[in-house]
């Protein structure tokens, strides 16, 4: 009787790991990447707000322009990861075609242009909607954020390795000019 019970617990407890493991491994490497929370989303439209002194009136106009042009793009995304999944599998390949692999990455670019046409064409759309004052910090924030000084409406974007990293990397960069 206790020989039974115990291998039935060895069982429940290596039912429950191989269950852990499963999920984990789902989270870790299957599960599709989620884009910025609620919470997130709300306090970049706050800063946005803050730094550009938008009225009520035209954060609504910007927010509507804004989810019009995420659907818009969002079908050019998940056809940009389609084709790198496709580029990685070819490159993983045995004998990888370069024929097939330059096709990808042209197909890639020209995803890639079309999301950038209709990011400016959204900026445009933005553009009509903000007072002359707005629209200069409007763009010095969209500067930032296109040289890698900040990412979405006032947050850092440095990843991991933070400002300190692009600091010595630009002085790297000046000591081998000289």
């Amino acid at each position: 009787m206790k020989k039974r019970i115990l291998i039935l617990a060895i069982v429940l407890l290596c039912v429950i790991n191989i269950t852990a493991l499963a999920t984990l491994s789902y989270n870790r490497w299957f599960r599709p990447q989620q884009t910025e929370t609620a919470a997130e989303l709300t306090k970049a439209w706050d800063t946005l707000q803050t730094q550009i002194a938008l009225g009520p009136h035209q954060m609504q106009r910007m927010q509507g322009l804004r989810f019009s042009y995420e659907n818009e793009v969002e079908y050019l995304r998940q056809q940009m990861l389609e084709k790198r999944n496709r580029l990685m599998d070819e490159v993983r390949n045995s004998s990888p075609n370069m024929n097939r692999i330059d096709k990808i990455v042209d197909e890639l670019s020209e995803l890639q242009a079309e999301v950038e046409k209709k990011t400016i064409r959204n900026l445009i759309k933005d553009k009509e909607i903000l007072t002359p004052g707005q629209q200069e910090r409007y763009f010095s924030l969209f500067e930032r954020h296109m040289h890698g000084q900040g990412r979405g409406y006032g947050r850092r974007g440095y990843g991991g390795r933070g400002p300190r990293w692009l600091r010595e990397r630009q002085k790297v960069k000046d000591t081998n000019r000289k």
